[in-house]
């Protein structure tokens, strides 16, 4: 599940068997995590995580970045 997250910058490695997820943690990025998994259940106890919907991912993905296709403003 995607969540975004607002903590400390971090990094952690997530087993779930003999598989092993390497996540970095950055304040206002979004994540994917294991729903069912402890450390996940941790951060949302926090207040670290918050579930980020489809369609706030859609919306995320698809905004414009500066730097891009837009013109620059006149007398900016």
């Amino acid at each position: 599940m995607k969540y975004r997250y607002s903590g400390p910058t971090s990094g952690v490695t997530l087993k779930k068997g003999e598989e092993a997820q390497e996540v970095m943690l950055h304040t206002g990025a979004e994540v994917d995590l294991p729903e069912a998994h402890e450390y996940t259940k941790t951060l949302l106890a926090l207040g670290h995580l918050t579930p980020v919907s489809a369609k706030q991912a859609t919306k995320t993905s698809a905004a414009p970045r500066a730097g891009t296709d837009e013109p620059a403003a006149k007398g900016a």
